[in-house]
Parts: C-alpha cells; sequence; structure tokens
C-alpha cells in the first residue's frame, strides 16, 4: 500500500510540472465540426430522435406512456370511450374540467405536452447537420428523410394539442447564443412546415421499414393524412388514403383477425403502418397500456401486475353490436385470484367500466412490463378515413363508401350498414363515427375522430350533465375545449410573445 501511494504521489507531480506547458486535447468532445460525419454517425444522429417516442415509466414524459403524458390515454381519457378509476386529474381529463389557471397532475400533462415543442428545433439541426456532412449521398437522403418525418410527427402530436406553436427559423437557430421571443407560427406557416417536412420524408424513405418503429413512406403519408384531417383539408387527406391503398397486397393489408394484430405473435403483421416496438426487459420501452387496465386481482400470465386503473365506461361499452368481435377483448367481469366472479356489483374498478384489454397476454410479461408494440396507425383507419373524404368531398353516400366500411364491419364479424345508415350523408357518417369509435379504442384516435364530427363538446356535456345529476358539480364546455390551453410558464418565458389559445 506505501509503495502504491509513493507512485500516485510521483504522478501528480509529474502532472502537475506538466500542466504548466502541455494543453489537453479532447479527442472524444462531439461538436458540430466533427460530428454527424460518416454514415454510422448520422444513423446514430437519428436514432436519438426517435428517444421522444418512447413509451417511458410511469409519470415520465414520453409521448406514448401510459400516464397522462402518453398522447393515446389523454386523447381518449377526454372522450366517452376511456375513463379511469383512480380519480383525482383523471376525472379532469374525461369531464374535461381543466382551465387555464388549473394546477396537479392535469397541468403537468400541458407542460409536459408543450414542452416537446422543442423537438422541432432539434430535429430541424440534426436534418442540416445530415446535409452537411461527408457521408455518402444515399445515406444523408435516408436519414434526412427519417428526421424530416419524426419532425412532422412532432409536428402533428402539437397542433392536434395546442394548434400552432412557436419555431425557431433557420436564422435563428444559426446564432443560438442570441434569445430570441418566438411567437407561436400561423395557421399558413405551419401547414407550409407540415408540409415541407413530410413531403420530403415520403419522397425519399423506403417502403418498408428497415426496423419495427422506423419511419417509412407509408407512416409519412399518415400523418400527413391526420394533420389534412384537422386542417379539414379532405381532398388531400384523400388523395394520401388512395396511395397508401393502392399499397394494399404490396405492402399492408387488412388482417383477417382483428385480436391478432394486437398480440404477440402479431407484432410486426402488416396491417399496422406505424407502431411504438416495446421490449418487456426495458423500461423506456415497455408497453404498460395492459397494467394500467388490468386489475390487481385478476390472473393474467404467470408473473404479470395490474394496477387497476382504466375502463371504458359502460356506455359505449353498451354501443357495441353483441357479435363484435371487437368486443371480446373487451372484459364485462372476470374471475379473481381466489376464484370469485367480479362484476359492476362487487368491483370498484368494474362498477366504473368494463376492461379495455386491447392488447394481448404476452406470456413473457413481468410485473407491468409487457413487450407487445404499441399501435399507432393501421391500414383500416385508411379504409374508413378514405371512405369518410369520398363522402365529405362529393357530398354523396356512394357505393365505393360503403364498401370500404363494409369490409372493416366484416372483418368484425358484423353485416354490412344497413338501408337506413346509408340511406343519406348524415345517416352515413353517423354510422361511420360509431364505427370508428369500435375500431380504435385505446388508440388514441377518438378525440380527433369526435372534433372532426362536431361531437367532442356535445358528448362531454351528456356526461357533464350525468355526473351532476350524481352530485358533482362541473361546469360545462364549449369549442375552446377542443385545444388544450398552453401553460402560463410558456406565456411568461416569452415575454407574451406565445399567446394563449382563444377561450381560456
Amino acid at each position: 500500500m506505501k509503495i502504491l501511494k509513493k507512485i500516485i504521489i510521483g504522478l501528480l507531480a509529474i502532472v502537475a510540472m506538466a500542466s504548466c506547458t502541455l494543453e489537453r486535447e479532447d479527442y472524444t468532445e462531439i461538436s458540430p465540426d466533427n460530428f454527424p460525419q460518416s454514415e454510422n454517425d448520422l444513423k446514430l444522429a437519428v436514432n436519438s430522435l426517435y428517444y421522444e417516442f418512447t413509451t417511458g415509466t410511469w409519470n415520465g414524459e414520453a409521448i406514448f406512456g401510459s400516464d397522462q403524458n402518453g398522447y393515446q390515454v389523454v386523447s381518449d381519457m377526454t372522450t366517452d370511450c376511456l375513463w379511469s378509476c383512480w380519480g383525482w386529474g383523471w376525472d379532469e381529463l374525461h369531464f374535461q374540467q381543466w382551465f387555464s389557471t388549473i394546477s396537479g397532475t392535469t397541468q403537468s400533462q400541458a407542460y409536459n405536452a408543450f414542452a416537446h415543442y422543442q423537438f422541432l428545433s432539434k430535429a430541424r439541426n440534426t436534418i442540416r447537420r445530415i446535409e452537411e456532412s461527408i457521408a455518402p449521398e444515399s445515406a444523408k437522403t435516408l436519414y434526412a428523410a427519417e428526421a424530416h418525418a419524426l419532425r412532422g410527427w412532432i409536428g402533428l402530436y402539437l397542433y392536434d394539442m395546442f394548434g400552432p406553436v412557436p419555431v425557431a427559423s433557420d436564422e435563428v437557430l444559426d446564432d443560438p447564443e442570441t434569445f430570441v421571443y418566438l411567437p407561436r407560427l400561423t395557421d399558413e406557416e405551419y401547414d407550409l412546415m407540415m408540409e415541407t417536412d413530410l413531403r420530403a420524408a415520403i419522397a425519399d424513405l423506403p417502403v418498408v421499414a428497415s426496423a419495427r418503429g422506423r419511419m417509412t413512406q407509408g407512416a409519412a403519408m399518415m400523418i400527413l393524412m391526420k394533420y389534412y384531417l384537422i386542417r379539414s383539408n379532405f381532398s388531400g387527406a384523400e388523395e394520401l388514403a388512395r396511395e397508401l391503398q393502392e399499397m394494399e397486397g404490396s405492402v399492408y393489408s387488412l388482417q383477417p383477425d382483428y385480436a391478432n394484430v394486437f398480440s404477440k405473435a402479431g407484432i410486426g403483421n402488416n396491417e399496422i403502418i406505424l407502431q411504438v416496438p416495446c421490449n418487456s426487459s426495458a423500461n423506456w420501452t415497455t408497453n404498460y397500456l395492459t397494467a394500467s387496465v388490468l386489475p390487481s386481482d385478476m390472473p393474467w400470465t404467470e408473473k404479470s401486475q395490474g394496477w387497476g386503473g382504466y375502463v371504458m365506461p359502460w356506455n359505449f361499452y353498451d354501443s357495441f353490436e353483441a357479435d363484435d368481435a371487437r368486443r371480446a377483448l373487451i372484459a364485462a367481469s372476470y374471475t379473481n385470484n381466489k376464484g370469485e366472479l367480479m362484476t359492476s356489483t362487487n368491483s370498484t374498478q368494474l362498477s366504473y367500466g368494463a376492461l379495455p384489454l386491447k392488447y394481448g397476454k404476452d406470456p413473457e410479461m413481468t410485473g407491468a412490463n409487457s413487450g407487445i408494440d404499441v399501435v399507432v396507425y393501421r391500414y383500416s383507419d385508411v379504409l374508413l378515413t378514405l371512405a369518410e373524404c369520398i363522402v365529405r368531398n362529393t357530398g354523396a353516400v356512394s357505393t365505393e363508401a360503403i364498401q370500404l366500411v363494409n369490409r372493416v364491419r366484416n372483418r368484425a364479424g358484423l353485416a354490412e350498414l344497413s338501408a337506413e345508415q346509408v340511406a343519406s350523408t348524415d345517416a352515413f357518417m353517423d354510422a361511420l363515427l360509431i364505427e370508428r369509435g369500435h375500431e380504435f379504442w385505446l388508440e388514441g384516435l377518438r378525440r380527433q375522430d369526435l372534433i372532426r364530427f362536431g361531437k367532442y363538446v356535445e358528448y362531454a356535456n351528456q356526461r357533464i350533465a350525468e355526473a351532476n345529476a350524481s352530485g358533482k358539480n362541473y361546469f360545462t364546455v364549449d369549442e375552446s375545449h377542443n385545444r388544450f390551453w398552453i401553460p402560463q410558464t410558456f406565456i411568461d418565458e416569452s415575454k407574451s410573445q406565445i399567446k394563449q389559445n382563444s377561450g381560456y
């Protein structure tokens, strides 16, 4: 030990003497001057962008988490198809009881969501670094296209929740040391950004992903189609839907078994256009949706764990036709680990609603960790969106539109739409909205569907009226709730350059 001490003291003395004349050169530091350069550098740079789209841990900030920060959760939780028996901020979401000065978990959810606007600058800088690199042109084209698509994906997410957000120009990004207070883009400026990014992505992305969850031409088309729907650009949405339809058979298809789409065996099936890859052994890539629904006393797999939270309200469950195969994934009762039959009369969770166990059993599920991919977009959405756009664009119910809806209904084991359901455009659109709800529950599409069909606020006020009749004192809501409020922190930090959404 004494010898080791003497060696260390000697080395320190040499370093001290040499420090007067030697300058340290750090070859491990990453800077815009040396990264990204190689093809592998480009891949690593783009891989880092995908991190934003993980499932995260509970109470994390991942966009596809299963808590109040999760897009599919918060979107459906504010509608008629999802609720939680935990109370607190979950009731605030379900009954739309939010306002600009609200505090607690609901305020945190809005803050975490809006904060993702910074990703737009991060992705833009990545694109510019790729374009300036000395990597092979083929690699630059591919990875720039992925970054464009991911930027468009975040752009869609933010616009869906808040409308336009602040976006730094290239000139601002060129001078990061100068602080600029950015206002929100106009709708027209945001349209240009979204189309520029996503059209660039569509042009250069591969048709088939190199790995599950990576961006493809079809995924970028879906993102732009969804944006067009929000912006009521139904002709643009129809054009993209038809282009996706042309890929049926070679790339995408409607799976014959609905349940298989969301099963362990069905991971990577060709109905899925975009998914978030999940792994039960890694917390940040785990599908926690099953645990969020699963009752704590319900046997599922040998080592699974349930948190007993999310339910499908009974009114929505009862709207399914009895022989609808999609309803088979929703449990109205269960046998607990003591052999007791649990129903709405003896289960707190079931008193709120049925159990939307959309994702199947993962035999390797340990605790709350399931490895079944989170589905983002599917080909059945293409068919139903195309049917919708045909009717909106022509003002008539065509044979083609009816057949598109019937394909999805037939897959669910249902008869074709009735004569009454196709007798007028209003009747058809009512039937289509019902169909979309039964097809896409727990996929985060219900909120925008209801907004687009003019039912979001109406349905919320129906829930509020029922709750108030049983003793609550909720306020009714209006069209301002089609968007969330912008947290005051961001408005203050911008020196009021960021303006609040109307109605808040």
